[in-house]
């Protein structure tokens, strides 16, 4: 494998994971174009690297929510906010984790995996982005303000991100807004809840490799780590920066395009 197939995937993966755009699909359509085989040990590290971006940017968050369910920290004297929104983050990853669990274990998690569909899903989940993010809104919420309720249904939103296309990202985020959470707090939700996600997703192809005991290309995967690493980092930073004061819009129209050219190219 040469270096601009690793730089291309790294970077692709590095911006999409947390933008409302769809890193599945983006790295299937790049994959197709490239003919770029398949590495479990490059998989890995790809999201290994956003990953570890997600976890130092939000450590804060992060140490206090792995503190969440030990004994110590239930007998502290915690904010109510902090506490709600570690229960929040909990409650909401439980459906992607079994569902998705479900999916993988029998096999149906490649049934999507058609450009079409990608086309399809980009398009419109980019609409319905569209309509969430700009619906009137009197009266927003904090993060922490969330019921259990809610979280729940953000949590079963998120598994449409099963579907290639759908953007993980941008599903959370589109039903926190519809649920009248601030942009920046909604696009928070959707980098925390990725933690788990990426967990798993890196742990399976782990497993494979044990199994198969495949480790080629090492320097080439560490190479991806990085690269992944650093642009997610900065695209957390841009996003949050960029939703203190615009909407999504601009990535609504370019996933309006970018499905408009799958479509018309591949089918």
């Amino acid at each position: 494998m040469s270096f601009f197939p690793i730089l291309l995937l790294g970077i692709i993966q590095g911006i999409t994971e947390f933008l409302p755009i769809s890193s599945s699909g983006h790295l299937l359509v790049a994959s197709k174009l490239f003919e770029m085989e398949q590495n479990l040990l490059l998989d890995v590290s790809l999201h290994l690297g956003t990953l570890f971006a997600i976890i130092i940017y939000f450590q804060k968050e992060v140490v206090s929510l792995l503190l969440y369910s030990s004994t110590f920290y239930k007998e502290r004297e915690v904010e109510v906010e902090i506490k709600n929104l570690n229960r929040n983050l909990i409650i909401a990853s439980l459906p992607i984790i079994l569902i998705g669990g479900i999916f993988f274990l029998l096999g149906w998690a490649g049934i999507f995996r058609k450009v079409e569909i990608i086309g399809f899903t980009t398009i419109f989940f980019g609409l319905v982005l569209y309509f969430a993010d700009n619906k009137k809104n009197d009266n927003p919420v904090k993060l922490e303000d969330l019921s259990v309720k809610q979280s729940l249904i953000i949590g079963l939103f998120q598994v449409l991100s099963i579907i290639p296309g759908t953007s993980r990202a941008g599903i959370v985020y589109t039903s926190a807004r519809l649920f009248n959470l601030d942009r920046v707090g909604s696009a928070k939700f959707s980098m925390l809840l990725s933690i788990p996600v990426l967990i798993i997703a890196s742990a399976i192809p782990i497993i494979e490799l044990i199994k198969n005991s495949s480790y080629e290309n090492i320097s080439y995967s560490v190479l991806g780590f990085f690269i992944a690493f650093v642009t997610a980092y900065v695209a957390i930073s841009l996003l949050l920066s960029w939703l203190t004061k615009y909407s999504m819009k601009p990535f609504v129209i370019y996933r309006i395009i970018f499905g408009s050219i799958i479509l018309l190219y591949f089918i």
